[in-house]
């Protein structure tokens, strides 16, 4: 035998050790946790609604496949292979649907777990299903349940199954030829998807960055990065981008045309802003409190303490501003969000999307500030701060498009998983168990709401 163990052979006799010791499989008790919990929640949704239903009528319409996408990519969607699967679901019953979402679920929290984890045996795999399951749901179900999953929670997932292969690379672990097949498979769906495409290239450029840095293998990298670009150019020629752009702007935003590009960034940083202080949200909270609890660890660095309670002042002073005036001046009463006026026409809509700007910026480089300063080595740095800025700019490009507002939430679910990611990050920097303990209360508080606004919408859809 030689001197050097693979990590392999380290791998397998760990495992042998921690189960002759009777330590508990928390990896393989999360997954089940997991299944049970989307599967039970999917059974409540309400199948063939908004875009679906328009789907389930234009796929009736035409007796090829093969036809009907083609005519999709010439005059509205590059998605080919989304829609390949959409007008391959919605000739089915629901139930197929909604199986194979859960398995998309359970793909995700495997993923996670892998990236951010990667031991069976440790009991923070509870976490990654906590903060998944605090991810509002109905987010995925605001175009219809069937068409929104596979624009946005399926490449995702098949994103996260790609990273996943990459970083067991990176970590020296030996991974299967079937493994790197399914995640090249992935990567190609994943980058049929104009912002998934954008993400597979700002992640995997960096991914490659410390796969050159560190003298490693970077064949799968660089091939990802290539399937990401050229899934980003095939969606930015389609021939159908005019015309959907045309049609876009006359249903929902006919001034896009007439505004500059920094009227188009206001705009659309007002309206980030707004989705998650407008109304309380759990998840934008936490990362929040959790930048606060690590900042104030840095005994050293007074300003770093300091700067890191502003994230969390300013979503609770804006979060408290909008209820007073909204809720209790207001009397609202619908858990609904108001698009910002496109031009700010006099004072007052000066003053309240100025000053959520300077807010966002505020927010975003006091963030920033906490995540270099609190992260243990330069990779931990570069590695939390590209998260937040991965999801943030891939939201904001959505201003070159007229649905900036009209996408709305479905939209955001890259920057409300680069926020769990780094939630995950701060939390294991906690030594305190009343921290932990609170960031638990926030996490069960998430879980609820999620329940809540998914389950009870379906609830009122059944009984339209």
């Amino acid at each position: 035998m030689t001197k050097n163990k693979t990590a392999d052979n380290i791998q397998t006799e760990t495992a042998q050790s921690d189960k002759s010791s009777g330590k508990k499989n928390h990896y393989l008790r999360m997954m089940i946790v997991t299944a049970v919990f989307f599967f039970a929640m999917h059974l409540t949704f309400v199948g063939f609604t908004n875009d679906d239903s328009y789907f389930v009528q234009l796929r009736q319409d035409w007796s090829s496949l093969t036809e009907l996408l083609l005519f999709r990519y010439r005059t509205d969607s590059s998605r080919v292979l989304s829609e390949a699967i959409l007008f391959t679901l919605i000739k089915m019953p629901f139930i197929v649907w909604q199986i194979l979402d859960t398995l998309i679920c359970i793909l995700i929290a495997h993923s996670a777990s892998v990236i951010l984890v990667n031991d069976k045996y440790d009991k923070k795999n509870y976490l990654i299903f906590g903060l998944f399951a605090c991810y509002p749901y109905m987010h995925m179900g605001s175009a219809g349940w069937i068409c929104t999953s596979l624009n946005y929670i399926w490449p995702l997932a098949a994103f996260l199954y790609a990273l996943s292969c990459s970083m067991r690379r990176y970590r020296g672990e030996k991974v299967s030829g079937g493994a790197v097949r399914c995640g090249l498979i992935a990567l190609v769906f994943a980058a049929n998807c104009e912002q998934s495409a954008t993400v597979v290239i700002m992640s995997f450029a960096l991914v490659l960055w410390f796969m050159i840095k560190e003298k490693k293998s970077k064949w799968f990298e660089i091939t990802a990065l290539c399937i990401g670009i050229f899934g980003l150019i095939f969606a930015l020629s389609a021939p159908g981008n005019e015309e959907r752009t045309a049609m876009e702007a006359a249903n929902w935003m006919p001034e896009f045309f007439d505004l500059s590009i920094f009227e188009k960034a206001r705009l659309c940083s007002v309206f980030v802003f707004e989705h998650f202080v407008a109304i309380p949200d759990v998840i934008f909270f936490l990362f929040s409190l959790l930048l606060l609890f690590a900042g104030i660890k840095k005994e050293n660095k007074l300003w770093v303490r300091i700067v890191s309670f502003v994230p969390l002042v300013t979503d609770v002073i804006f979060t408290s501003v909008y209820f007073v005036i909204d809720f209790i001046i207001g009397h609202k009463r619908n858990y609904d969000f108001s698009f910002p006026s496109v031009y700010m026409t006099d004072a007052k809509t000066a003053f309240i999307q100025l000053s959520e700007v300077a807010g966002l910026v505020i927010y975003i480089a006091a963030a920033v500030i906490v995540l270099w300063n609190v992260g243990i080595d330069f990779n931990e740095k570069l590695i939390s701060i590209w998260c937040v800025g991965v999801g943030f700019a891939v939201r904001m490009a959505l201003m070159l498009s007229p649905t900036m507002f009209a996408s709305w939430h479905r939209v955001l679910i890259f920057m409300y998983f680069a926020f769990l990611a780094d939630s995950y990050l701060l939390y294991k920097k906690l030594d305190k168990k009343w921290q932990k303990y609170l960031v638990y209360a926030v996490i069960v508080i998430g879980i609820i709401a999620n329940l809540i606004l998914t389950v009870g919408l379906q609830i009122r859809k059944a009984g339209m």
